[in-house]
């Protein structure tokens, strides 16, 4: 009975998002309230109101590092997307070149990953799959290459979803990074595998297969080298101007003289490459990076809080974005509109976000993840890979956000992990990938796609094609999870 209590609070959630359907905002409310009476109330877990009152405001405190960062992402793609840049990015790239596959495998590893990584929230596929159809490929087919293209995730928004994992449970950012970047490594070829088979069949992949492996790897060790030497918040987005470039240069090999504005795509891009610049010097300068941690931070001592103003991602979003309004000449209007679109996303965002960052607050602070990690039997060992994978799954796939996973889950992870002798770096970083790939089978992200598509009879078609492909990826992230365990030990 005391370990269902511990549990109700993820039961309630678990509930009320599969079966009743509900906004991960209301779901957030109903279980914070259910939280709020189990610690109040004569129960295992009752604690002072105090306590309580101090872990909702670590929580708060923790989800402000987000906001910040989250917010200027929203409003840079807004921007750009209200201002007609995105669907002129789209355009340089048909008129680049007149191969289907190259022009897909640009679209699903440079410009989507990109996109997603200043912004987040799966807004990549909302310019992707337009783009797509754009180029004569069957709106099913453009409906589930969109989906797929969403393969960096855990670097959307500048790593946000990441960053608030870590946080939540003091560990070191870059380790978890790199981690991540390995274990997400298999899938990313799996994923652009399955799009190029989904545009032509196997026949199409394996006459691309050279093209398909130098296009991954390109983005996957670039990623891991930047998570480990520069900057995780960072590595999404200049994982993805590397391949962009790559595909740019091989165009330029192949048709030398059919395509040669490249000056008009750099234009476009160079919100994008200001913003990798800023981060990259902020991270790579020591006399600048001390400059900037030591400036403008806001302290919260009693809870081990910092908000590091300058040196956050958050400010060089906004340099960013005050650059795209001057260089593109953003009207008014446009800006008007733009900042009204980016306050209603976030703004729903932060308050669920916070919400369940509070939630695992309270259920720590109360002893309750301590309880439900401590059932969990210590025989089970490594094999604990495999519960940790579905787990993340599991909140990725309801809460549509590997941010709202990670606030979910990470907390009783690491304690798991702990519990089990596993490495905390390798459990955080497999919840972290785990949760962001079946961010792409969330029921609200296919009834997106079908609606944007036009293909409402194929919705549960769709459904199930996009759950098997992600079951195929979590199981690549296992195997590969394990690997890392035994080299590990």
């Amino acid at each position: 009975m005391t370990l269902l209590i511990a549990l109700s609070p993820l039961i309630t959630i678990l509930i009320s998002l599969l079966f009743f359907k509900l906004s991960a905002l209301r779901t957030g409310i109903i279980a914070f309230i259910l939280i709020i009476i189990l610690t109040l109330s004569n129960s295992p877990y009752q604690i002072s109101l105090k306590r309580i009152m101090d872990a909702s405001i670590s929580g708060i405190l923790i989800s402000t590092i987000a906001a910040y960062v989250i917010f200027f992402g929203i409003l840079l793609f807004h921007l750009m997307n209200e201002s007609g840049k995105i669907k002129a990015i789209s355009e340089q790239i048909k008129l680049s070149t007149g191969s289907q596959v190259l022009q897909v495998i640009i679209l699903v590893i440079g410009i989507s990953p990109l996109i997603e990584s200043t912004s987040g929230f799966g807004t990549a596929f909302l310019v992707v799959t337009p783009i797509l159809i754009s180029l004569g490929i069957d709106h099913y087919k453009a409906a589930c290459i969109g989906i797929l293209s969403l393969l960096a995730v855990p670097w959307g928004a500048l790593a946000t979803g990441t960053v608030i994992g870590t946080e939540m449970v003091n560990m070191d950012l870059r380790y978890v990074g790199v981690l991540t970047a390995i274990l997400t490594f298999p899938a990313i070829i799996y994923f652009l595998v399955i799009s190029i088979y989904i545009l032509g069949g196997i026949v199409l992949v394996k006459s691309n297969i050279n093209t398909i492996l130098i296009y991954t790897s390109a983005f996957s060790v670039t990623n891991i080298l930047f998570n480990y030497f520069v900057s995780v918040e960072l590595a999404g987005v200049f994982s993805s101007l590397i391949s962009i470039v790559i595909g740019l240069l091989n165009i330029k090999k192949q048709n030398r003289s059919t395509y040669k504005n490249y000056n008009r795509l750099v234009k476009l891009l160079s919100p994008y490459m200001l913003l990798t610049i800023l981060v990259f010097l902020t991270r790579t300068i020591p006399v600048f990076e001390m400059f900037l941690k030591s400036h403008l931070v806001i302290s919260v001592n009693q809870y081990n809080y910092q908000l590091l103003l300058l040196y956050s991602p958050g400010f060089w979003l906004i340099l960013s974005c005050i650059y795209t309004m001057i260089i593109f000449k953003i009207n008014k209007g446009v800006i008007k509109k733009s900042v009204v679109k980016t306050f209603k996303q976030w703004g729903v965002f932060v308050l669920s976000t916070t919400l369940f960052i509070s939630l695992a607050e309270i259920m720590d602070t109360s002893g309750m993840i301590h309880a439900i990690s401590s059932s969990i039997d210590k025989d089970i060992g490594s094999y604990f890979i495999l519960i940790s994978s579905v787990m993340g799954s599991i909140g990725g796939f309801l809460t549509g956000s590997n941010t709202g996973a990670n606030a979910m889950f990470m907390k009783l992870q690491i304690h798991t992990a702990n519990q089990l002798s596993l490495s905390p770096n390798l459990i955080a970083g497999l919840q972290n990938a785990s949760a962001s790939n079946s961010t792409m089978s969330t029921p609200a992200r296919i009834m997106l796609a079908s609606e944007l598509c036009h293909i409402k009879d194929q919705e549960a078609q769709l459904q199930s094609q996009v759950i098997k492909i992600v079951i195929s990826s979590t199981l690549l992230l296992v195997i590969t999870a394990f690997i890392i365990n035994l080299l590990i030990l």
